[in-house]
């Protein structure tokens, strides 16, 4: 009777699986990504997470664009940004991610407890990136373009929503990009 009870249970969790609307996103590894395919400019598009504090730091932005690149050291890569605030005003920022042996995910240098993890989406030219620190966990959308297709913003929602992330942030992007300076770029 309880090896009968056993598969019941079983099959049932496979029916539920079989109509949930929640697919796991690809986790890509750190160390064996393709860095012709992921290096280059992206455009902040989105960002969710379960609590409006982890989100906070985005409400005065307008638009960010990221260039990735590699560093003179193969395990260190080199992100900078530059966001325009909803006031006009253009802040450059830098970070360098640590790429560490056997590991899926970044660590940012001079933030030991932030532990970055990079998805890839059905949607093309379009990359998901969760963010995990001591008092916050969010996951944000990065696109090619400026303006992605409406359906990688709704399936990015919904993969929000999969996550338990109910706070949702769209990103306005009403003005131009700033760009880029050569000088004078602050480490976040």
């Amino acid at each position: 009777m309880q090896s009968l009870w056993s598969l019941l249970l079983y099959l049932c969790g496979l029916l539920v699986d079989a109509f949930s609307r929640c697919e796991t996103p690809v986790k890509l590894h750190a160390n064996e990504l393709d860095r012709d395919q992921y290096f280059g400019t992206w455009f902040f598009i989105a960002a969710a997470s379960s609590s409006p504090s982890s989100l906070e730091i985005f409400v005065t932005t307008d638009s960010i664009m990221f260039s990735m690149s590699q560093s003179n050291n193969l395990e260190r890569l080199q992100l900078r940004a530059t966001i325009r605030l909803k006031t006009g005003q253009c802040v450059p920022r830098s970070w360098i991610y640590l790429l560490t042996e056997h590991s899926a995910h970044l660590t940012t240098e001079g933030r030991p407890h932030m532990r970055t993890e990079l998805f890839s989406t059905k949607c093309p030219d379009v990359i998901m990136v969760k963010e995990t620190d001591q008092d916050y966990e969010r996951i944000l959308l990065y696109s090619r373009t400026l303006h992605p297709d409406e359906n990688c913003i709704s399936a990015f929602k919904s993969q929000a929503s999969c996550l338990a992330m109910s706070e949702f942030l769209l990103i306005p992007r009403t003005h131009s990009t700033c760009e880029f300076q050569e000088s004078g770029t602050q480490h976040s």
